[in-house]
């Protein structure tokens, strides 16, 4: 069953009844929660959920009780990986709440951003060559500063790295029946790279921890040459937790609605399973009628 993201709704903290609402006529049956519907209130959106024969599936952190302001680069928890152990802690009080969140709902997942090597992140350098390969439509100026860029990210991610893994293995242990599925990122300076997901889930060795895929991401580091998109399905099948799926427009320009021809889903499909849960994540410029086309369109393709 194709679950559908809340990251398609255009307003943010919209009361969960108008969620409800936008969403169920695009005739998914199981929801994603994520940042956009952050903090809940939980009795009513149960209540909500049940009238409509709603459920689940899973919740993107940051999305739970935990009022506690977020700042706006910190949306979806990526302080979990901070050198500042304050904020650390303030990421980590997050990711706990967003999983008793998910216990609360019934959801089986929680997806996890695993951070950033901000050293990178901050670098005027990359914010440039993001903005000279937008214009240009063209991975060229991003991939002509890219060995500089690995290089500084190589020298310091170490560190935030074990940041994560810290983390993980504070929060992991508590929700067994919950499962944790890092999420490969869509910049190349956030946390874990290819062979980092390896690391953290040897170092963190909880059996619910695991992998969450995202089409967009993936693609878009292999149209920069760092890394193919199906050897992160290779490698990592068997700790595969859920598929983000959606489409690109261009090189670089993900979260589209998915059609035959944006994205390669036959691939994508050989590497789920019955387990795997499936999330249509689409952002708020696609149509409600090109939305509804794409996941008709999913469904031929994962559920045939």
């Amino acid at each position: 069953m194709i679950s559908m993201s809340t990251a398609w709704l255009p307003d943010i903290g919209s009361p969960i009844e108008r969620v409800l609402d936008t969403l169920q006529p695009l005739g998914s049956r199981t929801l994603e929660f994520n940042y956009r519907v952050h903090p809940l209130d939980l009795d009513a959106t149960c209540r909500a959920l049940n009238r409509r024969g709603l459920t689940v599936s899973s919740l993107h952190n940051i999305c739970s009780t935990n009022g506690r302001p977020v700042p706006e680069e910190d949306r979806y928890g990526d302080s979990v990986a901070s050198l500042n152990e304050s904020a650390r802690q303030a990421g980590l009080a997050h990711l706990m709440a967003t999983a008793q969140a998910a216990r609360t709902l019934g959801a089986r997942a929680v997806v996890v951003h695993g951070g950033t090597v901000e050293v990178v992140k901050n670098s005027p350098l990359y914010r440039q060559a993001m903005r000279e390969s937008r214009r240009a439509n063209s991975p060229a100026p991003l991939q002509a500063r890219m060995p500089e860029l690995l290089k500084a990210r190589q020298a310091t991610a170490a560190q935030n790295l074990a940041r994560l893994i810290a983390s993980l293995k504070e929060v992991c242990p508590l929700f067994p029946d919950i499962r944790f599925g890092l999420e490969l990122r869509y910049h190349f300076h956030g946390l874990p790279a290819f062979d980092e997901l390896a690391e953290a889930l040897a170092e963190v060795n909880c059996p619910n921890l695991g992998y969450w895929h995202d089409c967009g991401h993936a693609q878009f580091q292999e149209n920069l040459g760092i890394c193919r998109h199906e050897d992160w399905l290779k490698r990592y099948r068997e700790q595969l937790i859920g598929v983000h799926l959606h489409g690109m427009s261009s090189f670089m320009l993900d979260h589209y609605a998915p059609t035959a021809d944006n994205m390669d889903f036959a691939m994508v499909r050989r590497y789920v399973n019955g387990g795997t849960l499936l999330v249509m994540e689409v952002s708020p410029e696609n149509t409600a009628e090109s939305v509804q086309q794409g996941k008709a369109y999913l469904e031929t393709v994962f559920e045939s």
